[in-house]
Formats: C-alpha cells, structure tokens, sequence
C-alpha cells in the first residue's frame, strides 16, 4: 500500500474498521495490513500479490482478505489477476470471507466482478463496502 494515493488509504482505513467490527468482538482476531508506515506486520503475499488486509481469528477458524480499488484501479487487468487470485486462496478455506472497498460511483463495476468471482468460488462469502470517499 506505501506509495497509494490518499484515497485508497482512507478506503483501506474503512475496510479496516469494517472487519474489526464484524470480526473482531471476540478480540482474538489478528489483522495485517500492506502499510509497512504503521510499524505492523505485513499479510504474506498471496500469489505473487499482496492483499490490503488479511485477518484471521486465533485459533483459526475463519480468514479474511480485504481489498480497497479506486474506480480507475478496479478496472485493470492486474487488479482482476489479483483478485482472482485471492478469493481462488480463500477458496481453500471453510470459512472465508472477501471485502472489496471502493468508492460509491464505483459499485456497478465491482458488482460486476464480484458476481464473475462468485461464479467461480461459491463457498467464499464476498461483500462489495461503498463509501463516498473522494466525492
């Protein structure tokens, strides 16, 4: 994430949020960001890709992957490989959930997407989160 633009930091701040409330009541829930600014411990990358958030409870019985797209972003070949690639990851798991943060003028498109990934990973609880960040 070093290196993002502003507003995919504050998508990735509200994807953040977002898990810790669904997920982290408990407070066993261990979050990794891509934000070596922070001093945190980085996700492992994920096929050659390096989600925004990754988050498991401890022990184990669920994973999270969160990614955040700018409209522009979401649009991209490597953005598709990338997702592709990580709702295919949690695909290996039984419990396994995958948010997609992006801009509210953005939905249609990663509804899109999201329905295409669904398509091919059934078992992967998938949830698109708008905010009107930038607008």
């Amino acid at each position: 994430m070093s290196g993002e633009s502003d507003e995919h930091a504050l998508l990735v701040a509200y994807l953040a949020e977002f898990v810790r409330r669904e997920h982290g009541c408990e407070g066993n829930l261990a979050l990794y960001f891509d934000d070596q600014m922070r001093g945190r411990q980085r996700p492992q990358r994920i096929g050659n890709h390096l989600p925004d958030l990754y988050a498991e409870d401890v022990p184990r019985t669920f994973v999270v992957i969160g990614e955040a797209k700018t409209h522009l972003d979401l649009t991209t070949p490597r953005s598709h490989r990338q997702l592709r690639t990580f709702v295919r990851h949690l695909s290996l798991y039984e419990a396994a959930f995958f948010y997609l943060a992006v801009p509210t003028l953005a939905k249609p498109a990663a509804m899109t997407l999201v329905r295409e990934l669904g398509c091919l990973h059934q078992s992967v609880k998938m949830q698109i989160l708008t905010t009107d960040i930038g607008y």
